[in-house]
């Protein structure tokens, strides 16, 4: 299985409704939305600059829109 990646800034947290000084808090509701709204099972994992999504390859186009929706891209 082949995975791509999915760096978003943690500055981007405050425009779906995250704190970007808390960016541990938003993984588990964002991997929630990408499994419940596009049926993506994603990794999502986060430093003190940014947030990491691993996904199939084959599901990245659906977890780029997915994203995109919810305002981390």
């Amino acid at each position: 299985m082949r995975t791509s990646t999915i760096r978003i800034v943690v500055q981007q947290l405050p425009r779906a409704g995250f704190d970007e000084h808390r960016s541990y808090e938003a993984c588990d509701p964002i991997a929630s939305e990408l499994d419940d709204k596009a049926a993506v099972k994603a990794r999502v994992n986060a430093d003190s600059m940014t947030l990491t999504v691993e996904v199939n390859t084959d599901q990245l186009l659906d977890a780029a829109t997915t994203l995109r929706e919810l305002g981390l891209i």
